[in-house]
């Protein structure tokens, strides 16, 4: 069996004024053909997995450009473009393969491409052709857009807020696709809309539990596996939405009817699933309530991790006025 793995990733966040450039990715994190790292990370797992079950099954893993940056502003058009054709080019001299299995984010924003991902997997159906196998791990902060259904047979998201599962994840991925390539499974997938945004942290209550019934679900009648997806709220793209992806080994009707149950589910669930957000005056009164310290008071929709510049003094300004 011939596999191609690569890896594009990040997060974008359409607000900020501070462009992602090739810099960006080379600076964090760019491993050329072969050169990835023995280690697996949140984009570029299936490739780790890929290398451990390759060796032990003898198929032949041909290893392309991985990289990733952390979440900023959209990516400039030529670098994506040049990391993309990189990828392309790299795919295309590995032909003929059996499948691609890609770890890529989903909420990737360039100037002129708000559906990166979709735009690259489009791209690269279009090479592989009908009978090559692509699936396909990502954040659960993704974009999951018409295109990327598309031109992948299965994709798989993270479980976990934060993620702590996509080691995992990724060894689902490529068993499925593998298994999919041999005639084992023939994965169908069905998309259900939410139509919400919102945050769904999985290490409290209620995602806890509706995490927890999703995974109970998976390897039973017919059900390959089953992802929310939260989507990226600070992506202003027309996709963007909490949605459900449920893939069932052959059976397009018992994954369309669960996407759909399990999406009216989590839709109830609005409005339910954030964390209890304090104003300023609440958090800084929460601080000077406690002993010891030092504390941290933040902005949630300002922080550095989901993209943004980091750069509102509300607090401060708030500090001095009560003279804390």
């Amino acid at each position: 069996m011939r596999i191609f793995t690569a890896s594009i990733a990040t997060e974008s966040n359409s607000f900020s004024p501070i462009p992602t450039n090739l810099d960006s990715y080379k600076d964090c994190f760019y491993a050329a053909p072969g050169e990835h790292p023995d280690r697996p990370t949140p984009s570029t797992s299936p490739l780790y997995i890929l290398r451990r079950e390759a060796k032990a099954k003898g198929w032949t893993v041909i290893e392309g450009t991985c990289c990733f940056t952390e979440p900023s502003g959209p990516t400039t058009r030529v670098a994506y473009e040049t990391l993309r054709d990189e990828v392309l080019a790299q795919l295309k001299a590995a032909l003929p393969v059996n499948a691609v299995i890609m770890g890529l984010h989903g909420a990737m924003i360039a100037d002129g491409y708000d559906d990166c991902e979709g735009d690259l997997m489009t791209r690269m159906r279009a090479l592989i052709g009908p009978k090559a196998k692509m699936g396909v791990e990502l954040d659960p902060h993704c974009h999951l857009t018409r295109a990327m259904m598309t031109a992948a047979d299965v994709m798989i998201c993270y479980k976990e807020f934060p993620h702590t599962d996509y080691v995992e994840r990724a060894e689902e991925l490529v068993k499925i696709t593998t298994d999919a390539v041999e005639g084992r499974v023939r994965p169908v997938m069905s998309l259900f809309d939410c139509q919400m945004i919102g945050s769904y942290p999985t290490s409290r209550q209620p995602m806890r539990g509706f995490v927890d019934r999703m995974s109970a679900l998976e390897g039973k009648d017919k059900i390959l596996s089953i992802s929310a997806v939260h989507c990226f709220p600070y992506g202003d793209v027309e996709e963007i939405g909490t949605k459900m992806l449920v893939v069932a080994d052959g059976d397009q009707g018992k994954a369309d009817s669960l996407a759909r149950e399990l999406g009216i589910e989590l839709y109830r669930l609005r409005g339910t699933t954030m964390p209890n957000f304090l104003t300023i005056d609440q958090a800084i009164d929460a601080a000077l309530a406690k002993e010891g310290g030092p504390f941290v008071v933040a902005d949630p929709a300002d922080n550095a991790g989901g993209g943004a510049p980091s750069d509102n003094t509300s607090f401060l300004r708030r500090l001095v006025e009560r003279k804390v």
